[in-house]
């Protein structure tokens, strides 16, 4: 009797401790025999707030990360620049002539790689229409000189690790000191009813005298856009092809511009012609200028928020850039910014397994760990700038790429963090929220080959089985 009681206590005692030790793996086994999984290339790493790992699988293998990228260029950035930091667009003159309400000189705009420059996420801080109303209120009625965009240099260029299929598109849009509304345009077609028919394009927004399209997108039977378009920089056509859906008018595309430069001189140009303003373009000579008007940007966490809700590459290209620079006191190039990236993550963590090649996450050059995900995420855990790091990253179930992750599960609300999708991969980084702690987790899956959708709702229920075991 004493020997099958003895028995029975160690078995309770094994069946807690290996409880203890292991809460997590059935979850991760199950998991990782789905069909969907099991010929993917996976990486996974769970830690509490300390930094002790508590499941670990493949944590330190380089996967891809694609947006997830963009918590390292946001934490930089955070880290980097003052909390009350703004990009400045300046207007300036030489004189105004009170008598004849003329602009004796030219107009200048001096630009400052603000990547919200009139941006379409937010709406409610436009340059254009603070211009005009400067303009409205000192009664201009002449410009005697020209309209200047200084640095005059046009320096728009794109990551030359990205797919030639990329950087046509919106998402695929480069940097430029001179960035205006996204640099982006939309592309507004009209489909008929039958499949295969051509398309006819209604209008190009913005437009620009330059900047055309050449039509080969057809009617498809998907309802989705299947359309692609394919240029570089200062290429002033954009060749489109692929499809859109069937029975629809003034469909939208987005389409990357050729010359953000170009598209923002058009922009002031026609203000100064609605309001009748005379550009006569005589020479003139720079002199010491007067200042009309400084645009500043929303604020740096409004700013890095778009990046993370959004998951918005050209902001985070952009504040990389403008990171860098400050934090070198120099201007950096744009090849330059991503091993400025990389050097100081490796200087703050200690491991070194990642390769930057940009700071939004398009080249699939980039690599990164699980394990160095949620260093980072502990290393900003116990950062200054908390607080404001934890604002600007997207929660399960509610906002941002996140919002139709988890939702109606016990996960909703209580995981916040970043996603990150191309074709082939899917990876979430971020931190579950549970009794007022924060648990690093990232998970990274490449090379799958099965629907994006199916991948999703397996790491939803491997994520739900993880926090209730936490």
């Amino acid at each position: 009797m004493k020997k099958v009681l003895l028995i029975f206590i160690f078995q309770l005692i094994f069946i807690y401790f290996f409880r203890a030790q292991n809460p997590f793996d059935n979850a991760v086994k199950s998991f990782l025999s789905n069909k969907e999984i099991s010929t993917a290339t996976v990486g996974i790493q769970l830690q509490n707030q300390n930094g002790k790992e508590l499941f670990s699988y493949n944590s330190n293998k380089l996967l891809v990360p694609a947006s997830t990228q963009k918590l390292f260029t946001a934490a930089f950035t955070l880290n980097t620049l003052p909390i009350n930091f703004t990009f400045k667009t300046v207007v300036a003159t030489k004189e105004i002539d009170s008598t004849s309400n003329s602009i004796n000189g030219d107009l200048i705009i001096s630009t400052d790689g603000d990547p919200s420059l009139e941006s379409r996420f937010f709406k409610s801080n436009s340059f254009l229409r603070n211009l005009k109303s400067t303009l409205t209120k000192q009664n201009i009625k002449s410009i005697k000189g020209n309209i200047l965009i200084y640095p005059r240099i046009n320096d728009y260029q794109h990551n030359k690790q990205w797919l030639w299929s990329d950087i046509g598109n919106y998402y695929g849009a480069g940097f430029s000191t001179h960035t205006f509304m996204d640099n982006y345009v939309e592309v507004s077609f009209n489909s008929s009813l039958n499949i295969g028919d051509t398309t006819s394009i209604l209008k190009i927004s913005p437009s620009e005298k330059s900047f055309s399209i050449k039509n080969n997108v057809l009617v498809g039977i998907s309802k989705k856009d299947l359309s692609f378009a394919f240029g570089a920089p200062y290429q002033d056509q954009r060749i489109m092809t692929g499809t859109i859906p069937a029975n629809k008018n003034n469909y939208a595309v987005k389409v990357s511009m050729h010359n953000p430069k170009a598209f923002l001189f058009s922009a002031i140009e026609n203000t100064c012609l609605d309001l009748n303003i005379k550009i006569l373009n005589n020479k003139d000579n720079l002199e010491k200028l007067d200042t009309l008007l400084i645009h500043h940007s929303p604020s740096l966490t409004d700013l890095v928020k778009c990046v993370n809700f959004q998951s918005n590459n050209n902001f985070a290209e952009h504040l990389l850039m403008k990171s860098a620079s400050y934090k070198n006191q120099k201007n950096i190039s744009f090849e330059d910014a991503p091993e400025i990236l990389e050097n100081y993550w490796k200087e703050q963590l200690p491991s070194n397994d990642f390769v930057f090649m940009d700071g939004c996450g398009l080249s699939r050059l980039n690599l990164a760990s699980p394990a160095s995900f949620n260093q980072l995420l502990t290393y900003q855990l116990q950062s200054d700038n908390l607080k404001v790091f934890l604002e600007t990253l997207p929660v399960f179930g509610t906002s941002g790429t996140l919002k139709y992750m988890g939702d109606g599960t016990i996960i909703e609300g209580n995981f916040i963090g970043k996603s990150g999708s191309m074709t082939g991969v899917r990876c979430y980084s971020g931190y579950f929220k549970k009794n007022n702690e924060y648990y690093p987790f990232t998970i990274m899956i490449n090379n799958f080959v099965s629907s994006d959708y199916l991948i999703r709702k397996h790491i939803e229920s491997l994520m739900v089985a993880i926090y209730k075991n936490l």
